[in-house]
């Protein structure tokens, strides 16, 4: 297939490596930045300066990288011209204020508009499912939590949102897997939020430290969503990560990302299966495990489980505008992620209690920390 990338920062690099894996040639760049163009030169790649130019060279897609804050000028722009172009987006497709214009280009746009979210396309999602399965439970809770330091990127002035704070980064991964659960684990009623400031070495930013919701779904499951910008490990879970472990700010590599389903199974014997989405330091890039403790002893672990979720996203993409397989992850979703998103960060934006040391309350957060330590494992866990 053939596409034409629209911007060309971090992310379009990220894309371009990725296509040129799932052999999707690069026919243009639409870029506006001289110091860019230079670039797209030196790539070997045919810099574009209109996208009258883009469409003019009929590629079988666009792949949008631009800044969230022009995606849906770019999408109206494109689909004004073209309205059966096939489109992917990055995410989050635009900021809240743009939701009315995307939903018009919506309205009136016959292509395919695929929303790039990777995390639709686990496969550690879909091994944590599969178990939950097998073992025939009931679930009870559904925890999410995705943490890291960001403290070098705010020190360089990026992922610095002003409008969602913390949420504004992972935010949209935390509801995609939600999202993949299905419906029946969408928000019934609101708990509690809380979005935090983080305390950096020379300097402090309000609610870009982590952001935390908690609510019972429609199932009546309880749900918890955990994001971290200041490597305050809310759900630690041996062996990758101890209670009352943080990452450190100048640690721009460690990650902990887990999908954890509570339940019960037929005989009420409860278990905590647990996602591990990489990079986890022991394994290599791109892959993952699955964790399954039974009442919070670690009964088995399936190791080095292939989980590329970028590549896997976009080959879905490619199926999808190929006519041959579903779209991953569609326009109305993503809006309606967004709004979820711009509601929450509302909600959790004008606490006063902001302890800028833990996410969510005091005791909540010291029941985290006594649940984490009930957690054993019997014998040295196998890492392939």
């Amino acid at each position: 297939m053939k596409c034409i990338r629209i911007g060309y920062g971090t992310i379009a690099h990220i894309h371009e490596q990725a296509f040129s894996k799932l052999n999707v040639q690069t026919i243009g760049v639409l870029e506006s930045d001289p110091l860019r163009i230079e670039q797209i030169r030196q790539a070997g790649l045919k810099p574009l300066g209109s996208v009258e130019e883009a469409i003019a060279l009929h590629p079988d897609f666009f792949d949008i990288c631009t800044p969230t804050r022009v995606h849906a000028e770019i999408l109206q722009a494109i689909s004004a011209l073209n309205p059966y172009a096939n489109i992917l987006i990055e995410k989050p497709i635009c900021d809240f204020e743009d939701i009315a214009l995307v939903n018009a280009v919506l309205a009136s746009h016959k292509g395919h508009i695929v929303v790039n979210e990777n995390y639709c396309s686990s496969a550690i999602t879909q091994a944590v499912k599969d178990k939950v399965l097998a073992l025939a439970l009931t679930p009870t809770r559904v925890i999410v939590e995705m943490t890291k330091h960001r403290g070098k990127d705010y020190l360089k002035g990026r992922f610095i949102d002003n409008a969602l704070g913390a949420l504004g980064y992972e935010g949209s991964h935390l509801l995609a897997l939600i999202g993949e659960l299905g419906e029946a684990y969408a928000a019934a009623e609101i708990l509690e939020t809380d979005i935090d400031s983080v305390a950096l070495k020379t300097m402090g930013l309000s609610h870009q430290g982590g952001a935390f919701m908690k609510y019972i779904a429609t199932n009546g499951c309880i749900v918890e969503l955990y994001t971290s910008m200041s490597g305050i490990i809310g759900y630690p879970c041996p062996p990758f990560a101890l209670p009352e472990q943080r990452i450190a700010e100048d640690d721009a590599s460690t990650r902990y990302r887990i999908l954890r389903i509570d339940g019960i199974d037929p005989q009420n014997t409860p278990y905590q299966i647990i996602g591990c989405f990489e990079p986890i330091g022991v394994l290599p890039r791109r892959q993952g495990c699955l964790l399954v403790f039974r009442n919070y002893v670690l009964d088995h672990q399936i190791n080095a489980i292939e989980d590329d979720t970028m590549i896997q996203h976009l080959n879905r993409s490619m199926r999808c505008f190929s006519n041959i397989g579903p779209n991953p992850c569609s326009v109305r979703r993503a809006l309606q992620d967004v709004t979820k998103l711009h509601e929450w960060a509302r909600s959790g934006w004008f606490d006063m209690d902001d302890s800028n040391d833990v996410l969510g309350s005091e005791e909540g957060s010291r029941a985290r920390i006594d649940e984490s330590r009930r957690f054993k494992i019997m014998t040295p866990p196998y890492i392939a």
